[in-house]
């Protein structure tokens, strides 16, 4: 049986319309699984018609899949496959060697995240000790301490999130502190530009008492990785 063609609802001579189905994947894969329409519709400013109009043809053609329980949308299996053709975008080898480094150093889980303003995307998650809960972390700035690091860039408190800025009042470090002694504790270390703009985190999470102990440890491996990193990723 052959497949439809591809976006033929969206009439491909209308520009305008392919680039809302691309915003509409790229706002599904930045949001995370159970994005709803209506969350979509208001992130990107689409009337709610056009939105549901975008979803339905891409979970026709599989790039998009609606949950079991109806909640929202999730990315779909011809997404995973383009994904996984393909290197992270970003991630060379030097950078991989770099996190693999780190990884094989610390031993506990290293994840590195892309910045773009206020927002995080997972750049190279860590396969060993993959985030219990991506979709809260990058959604939800403060769920981690790559997200509060983000926020201490904008924001004037000194004293934010456990922030240790720099010599010129830039945040260099942040930890979130579990909630619970068995809960795991992360803590973050931004990597910026040539312009000092914050580009990327690389972030360690870590049972509570672990990263208690090894505070030190962890914050000058991620600093060192992070100035390695830095002509890497700028």
């Amino acid at each position: 049986m052959s497949r439809e063609p591809p976006l033929r609802d969206l009439n491909n001579n209308q520009p305008r319309a392919i680039a809302h189905a691309l915003a509409v994947l790229e706002e599904i894969a930045t949001a995370g699984s159970g994005v709803t329409a209506r969350d979509i519709a208001g992130r990107l400013g689409l009337s709610p018609a056009t939105t549901y109009r975008i979803l339905n043809l891409l979970v026709r053609e599989e790039y998009v899949v609606r949950l079991g329980d109806l909640s929202g949308f999730a990315l779909g299996a011809r997404i995973g496959a383009l994904a996984e053709s393909q290197p992270a975008v970003g991630v060379t080898r030097a950078v991989s060697s770099t996190i693999a480094g780190l990884r094989a150093s610390l031993g506990v889980a290293v994840h590195l995240f892309s910045v773009y303003g206020t927002r995080i995307r997972v750049l190279d998650e860590d396969p060993r000790f993959p985030l219990p809960d991506r979709g809260h972390v990058i959604n939800v700035l403060s769920a981690s301490a790559a997200g509060l690091l983000v926020i201490a860039e904008t924001d004037a408190d000194p004293t934010l999130s456990d922030c240790i800025r720099d010599l010129d009042g830039l945040p260099l470090c942040a930890t979130l502190e579990a909630s619970s002694d068995r809960g795991a504790s992360s803590i973050a270390v931004g990597v910026r530009d040539a312009q000092s703009v914050l580009v990327n985190v690389v972030m360690v999470t870590a049972g509570h008492d672990y990263v208690a102990s090894h505070r030190a440890v962890i914050t000058d491996e991620l600093c060192r990785a992070a100035q390695e990193l830095a002509p890497l990723l700028s």
